[in-house]
């Protein structure tokens, strides 16, 4: 077994009825208890979904009910009806217990930090300063665990307790779903993390993609880069497979465990790069904007999205295709300057982001958070201010990013 807690530090709005005058309110209804929701999944950026969203407005969690050895659940721990003290202070702890298969329990956390603290508004939903996770490792049993949360109000002198049932469970390689879409089923993964598929989808992404269809790797690369990270248990899987490969899935199961593992020193030789760095310094490849968004939907999380964000402040390459097309002598014999390169990856964002925030309601609380910002460059906020804007005057999408 192997659990482990980090800080966070967040509240979140949730709806609530009617309260008394705010010097009297010690819960936001005083007629009713501590409520507490425990959710064990394995959606990792849950953080990001309310830490960057205005109002934690961020998709639903997905609870799971089962994982394979090795892999991770979040256990995440919200509150609310939480009572505050006459300086609107709450003080709100618990404790993580875990019983095995076979009735061994174990307490995992003590006094764990759920929301210490001044509250700004009594009807914040309280998303846990201390939050665990757990993963099954070598020795430990299959079967149902149970995970119990006992949280104490301390300024209520009360408690309560919430249990969720996790089955521990041995990889077998599934078979895809009858009407599998790949894309689809990369476009929503974030949303319903599934990686017991990624062996069998990667063969089926390769197999509905023709030869020369370069463009579409860079995406499938930077997602399958994000899942084999969060789940490294996965690892073994794919090289398993690698052992007796026909030449066709050597070659394509290379190429994608070369990209993912590009910088770990065991597997450099794996790599066919060089590839362009996606997180730092100006953006001077397509490619780069491509591998971001298929870590955006591996993931959920907000740094792809905010990365892709940044190649707006290239606007000070704006005009230099118009430059190029009134002087093209002036242009390189080599190809696009630096300049026009630098313009054509704005664009290229712009429009991805809009694209994007239209399907992916995330993508677009995303930017709005990061408008909402005011970034100390005036012509980014316009730019994103615009791509914005068109989304909006588009209203809801006509479609969504698809289950398997």
């Amino acid at each position: 077994m192997k659990v482990s807690t980090w800080p966070v530090l967040l509240l979140a709005a949730f709806s609530a009825g009617p309260t008394a005058p705010a010097q009297t309110v010690r819960r936001a209804d005083p007629a009713k208890p501590l409520e507490i929701v425990l959710v064990a999944t394995t959606q990792y950026a849950t953080h990001d979904f309310y830490a960057h969203t205005a109002n934690g407005a961020g998709p639903d969690f997905r609870d799971a009910t089962s994982i394979f050895p090795g892999q991770r659940i979040d256990l995440v721990v919200l509150a609310k009806n939480y009572s505050v003290n006459a300086s609107k202070r709450a003080s709100l702890i618990y404790d993580l217990d875990i019983t095995y298969p076979g009735g061994k329990t174990q307490r995992a956390g003590h006094d764990l930090r759920l929301c210490v603290g001044p509250v700004p508004d009594i009807t914040l939903l309280a998303y846990a300063g201390q939050n665990a996770s757990f993963s099954a490792e070598s020795g430990d049993p299959l079967g149902n665990y149970i995970f119990a949360v006992t949280a104490q109000d301390r300024v209520a002198g009360t408690s309560t307790r919430k249990t969720v049932t996790l089955q521990v469970a041995p990889y077998v390689e599934p078979l895809l779903p009858t009407g599998f879409n790949p894309s689809g089923w990369m476009a929503s993964y974030y949303l319903n993390p599934s990686p017991e598929l990624a062996l069998p989808a990667l063969f089926k992404i390769a197999a509905s993609l023709s030869k020369d269809n370069t463009d579409a790797w860079p995406p499938i690369l930077g997602f399958y880069e994000e899942v084999l990270k969060a789940n490294p248990w996965l690892a073994a899987v794919f090289l398993d497979r690698l052992k007796n490969a026909n030449a066709a899935d050597r070659t394509l199961l290379l190429f994608v465990l070369g990209y993912a593992w590009r910088n770990d020193p065991t597997y450099a030789d794996l790599s066919k790069g060089p590839w362009p760095d996606a997180d730092r310094g100006d953006f001077n490849d397509p490619m780069q904007l491509d591998l971001l968004w298929g870590r955006f939907f591996a993931t959920g999380a907000f740094a792809p999205v905010d990365r892709i964000a940044s190649a707006l402040t290239l606007h000070r390459s704006l005009g230099a295709l118009e430059r190029f097309k009134a002087n093209p002598s002036a242009a390189t014999s080599k190809g696009p300057t630096p300049e026009m390169m630098q313009e054509l990856i704005l664009k290229a964002a712009q429009w991805s982001l809009g694209a994007n925030a239209y399907k992916h309601p995330l993508v677009r609380r995303y930017l709005e958070w990061i408008l909402a910002q005011q970034r100390p460059d005036p012509m980014f906020n316009v730019l994103l201010k615009t791509t914005l804007d068109a989304v909006h005057s588009a209203g809801k999408p006509t479609d969504s990013p698809s289950s398997p």
